[in-house]
């Protein structure tokens, strides 16, 4: 699969999520957005760019401390940035805009953010040493990043349990985007590699639990585990979901079902002089 067919089967699969992206089961993208603006430490003046936006929870939380800056946001999936300039209009959000683009070829001006953010996202991008290099050239000197990633024990052991009962319709087991940022050293890496300084890196559990098996359904169905289903018929989904579905429940205890979410967050800086 070459670069660009990389890029479209991701817009894909989040166009697809883009409907029931906000659900419940889904909250750790919402809650982890104010922890990664807090990091950023704005004066309420800045202008921020938020790259692979989605449905807006970094963008909302950075504008709620904006007063007299502005969040531009990006994304490559229109059905994501529909949700988030929906949510925008509905909160009379007057310094947002969203914008459909590729990270590169943002059509942004040099030297124009005072901050930038990518959560859950820079892992997606083929390049990411080249999207981090087009970040930077539209950051001014100095301009500080915070990018989100997770660790090796996301979502245990409920998937591991997802693709060893999927594997048996057929299904390969999918190469998980997030791995190849899914630990402080590989994040400072490739943060170095693109000329980024003052590199710190937090880890964060922000997991809790379901209510239910039909909750975890919905973070199946709305995130991008979506796309292990495509292939199967209407009647193999039904039954692995009935199959799946059961042995989920035989896990849960008088709390509920544990989703298990631990987030990286760095933040860094452009060199002042480049």
């Amino acid at each position: 699969m070459n670069h660009d067919e990389q890029k479209q089967k991701v817009k894909a699969a989040f166009d697809m999520a883009g409907e029931g992206y906000d659900c419940p089961g889904l909250r750790f993208f919402a809650e982890s957005a104010a922890w990664l603006i807090g990091n950023l430490k704005l004066n309420g003046n800045e202008n921020l760019l938020d790259v692979a936006t989605g449905t807006g929870h970094v963008a909302i939380a950075a504008v709620r401390q904006l007063k007299r800056g502005h969040v531009t946001g990006i994304d490559i999936s229109e059905k994501m940035l529909q949700r988030a300039i929906s949510k925008a209009h509905d909160m009379n959000l007057q310094n947002a805009t969203f914008k459909r683009c590729d990270i590169e070829d943002m059509g942004l001006e040099n030297n124009t953010f005072d901050a930038a953010c990518c959560a859950f996202g820079l892992f997606f991008l083929p390049d990411m040493e080249n999207g981090l290099a087009c970040i930077s050239k539209v950051l001014k000197p100095g301009g500080r990043l915070a990018i989100t990633s997770f660790t090796p024990t996301l979502m245990m052991p409920l998937r591991k349990m997802l693709i060893d009962r999927i594997k048996g319709y057929g299904v390969e087991e999918p190469k998980l985007s997030w791995t190849r940022l899914d630990s402080p050293d590989k994040i400072r890496v490739r943060l170095g590699s693109a000329g980024y300084r003052d590199i710190h890196i937090q880890t964060r559990q922000m997991g809790y639990y379901l209510t239910g098996s039909l909750e975890w359904r919905d973070v199946l169905w709305n995130s991008g585990y979506r796309g292990l289903f495509s292939g199967l018929s209407e009647k193999d989904l039904t039954r692995f979901m009935d199959e799946h579905l059961k042995e989920v429940d035989n896990i849960a205890d008088e709390k509920g079902i544990w989703l298990e979410v631990e987030v990286l967050l760095a933040t860094a800086v452009t060199p002042l002089e480049r």
